[in-house]
């Protein structure tokens, strides 16, 4: 008894420091205090030192090597403190994110909407293609908003209802999937820099052909799980309405407004201060909640939203928490090292003749050394730093293509990317099976028709 009363006391007081975290963290951006960082730092490490005895063995064995051979470079390197200090807290802006994102989607949880959801899913989406179409839809169009929260906030809010065609496969392709879409054009994604290092190339240009991307990307993952869903008719339920089914269209009107303006209080502080969209969601989960509840007066949703995030929310993000901070440490000691600067010198010469082949090796480059910890931050960076696409045989909107479609592929096919380790802390399993165990043949197929086309289009802008 005396154990589970210290192991729970454990569990509070880790609540406690990773909400101290995510304060320290967002107090960061405006004072650059070292004391601060090396506090931050300090209790990373003690969440890092909880969780990952916790883990399943294979995952405690990956983030032990990332930090293991992480720790080999710098200290082959000669690096400093201060640089090891930033190599573990590489990633600590995102935790933050990911910390206070959940709170985004407690008001859509204020009133029983979600019986009304399963009322307009009855009626309206009775086929599994409609609902997944509606998934990959919502994930695109809110992480172009919001980034990665669009992964927590969609989750939040439609998981219940893939229960309903008992079909979480299907679900949780069409949610990674939808929302990795995004990045062929959204201004959220941190792939956007590419377009910074070629001032020839307009991000403005790229945008139509990048929807037009982003439509063939998702109909072949429509496509794919229609073929699923053929293979396996029984596998899926099909949804029959009851009699007495009636959609209350004031509540999904109300569910509607509540996202347009979750959307709204983002792009506002978007617009009125120009922070950094990692610093802007944390606040703006903080913000919006509580105006929902005091516009509605709906305080006692708002207590349980807080209770919820508390008891649920902060347990779930602390694994996720050590996945981050083993991967942005081994990605900033190759770049301190400079290792990254060495993957791209691997493309052989005689690629240059075969352009589609080209852009096809330029995102296998991304994609394998993720599947080790290295995020395509470090090796796409590496990439336009230490290449120049003349040198490469295309020109510089096919490699900023590339460089682009080779992220978010990567993003999606990468055990250790924020979408995988959400989707990985909110099912419960392993982030191997939410990324690449997943997502292998749907990569396969969009890199082979993808390097041809940007091949194929590039040239033309």
């Amino acid at each position: 008894m005396n154990a589970l009363a210290q192991d729970q006391r454990l569990k509070g007081l880790l609540k406690i420091l990773v909400i101290l975290f995510a304060g320290m963290r967002l107090v960061n951006y405006f004072v650059e205090l070292l004391p601060l960082q090396i506090l931050a730092c300090v209790i990373m490490l003690f969440v890092i030192a909880w969780s990952v005895p916790r883990m399943d063995a294979l995952t405690r064995r990956v983030i032990l090597g990332m930090f293991l051979i992480g720790g080999i470079l710098l200290v082959i390197s000669g690096a400093t403190a201060k640089q090891w200090l930033f190599a573990l807290l590489k990633n600590a802006n995102l935790a933050t994110l990911l910390i206070c994102a959940p709170m985004l989607s407690a008001p859509f949880f204020y009133e029983d909407y979600q019986s009304d959801l399963k009322a307009l899913a009855q009626v309206k989406m009775q086929n599994l293609i409609s609902f997944c179409v509606l998934t990959m839809v919502s994930a695109h169009l809110l992480g172009v908003l919001v980034g990665v929260g669009a992964i927590i906030i969609i989750y939040d809010l439609l998981n219940p209802f893939q229960k309903l065609y008992e079909a979480e496969g299907p679900f949780l392709k069409a949610l990674s999937r939808g929302y990795n879409s995004s990045g062929f054009w959204s201004p959220a994604w941190a792939s956007v820099i590419v377009y910074s290092a070629y001032p020839d190339v307009k991000w403005t240009t790229v945008v139509p052909i990048a929807i037009v991307f982003t439509i063939i990307f998702n109909s072949i993952s429509i496509a794919g799980l229609y073929m699923e869903t053929r293979q396996h008719p029984d596998r899926y339920r099909k949804l029959v309405p009851e009699s007495d089914t009636r959609i209350r269209w004031r509540k999904i009107i109300t569910m509607l407004m509540l996202a347009a303006a979750m959307i709204g209080t983002i792009i506002l502080l978007d617009k009125a201060t120009g922070w950094d969209l990692m610093l802007i969601v944390p606040v703006a989960a903080l913000i919006f909640p509580l105006l929902s509840a005091a516009l509605q007066k709906h305080w006692t949703g708002y207590r349980k939203g807080l209770v919820k995030f508390y008891n649920i929310s902060l347990i779930k993000v602390q694994s996720q928490v050590a996945l981050y901070a083993a991967a942005g440490f081994l990605g900033k000691a190759m770049e301190v090292s400079g290792v990254g600067a060495m993957i791209p010198k691997l493309l052989p010469e005689w690629l240059i003749t075969y352009p589609a082949l080209m852009v096809g090796a330029l995102i296998l480059l991304m994609i394998l050394p993720s599947l080790a910890g290295i995020h395509p931050a470090a090796t796409g960076t590496a990439m336009v730093a230490a290449l120049a696409p003349a040198s490469l045989g295309l020109d510089n909107y096919t490699f900023c293509l590339a460089i682009i479609f080779g992220w978010l592929i990567t993003i999606l096919a990468s055990p250790f990317s924020a979408t995988s380790l959400i989707l990985a802390g909110n099912t419960g399993k392993s982030n191997w099976t939410v990324s690449i165990a997943m997502n292998w043949k749907f990569c396969l197929v969009t890199l082979a028709v993808f390097s041809f086309l940007i091949s194929l289009v590039g040239p033309m802008l």
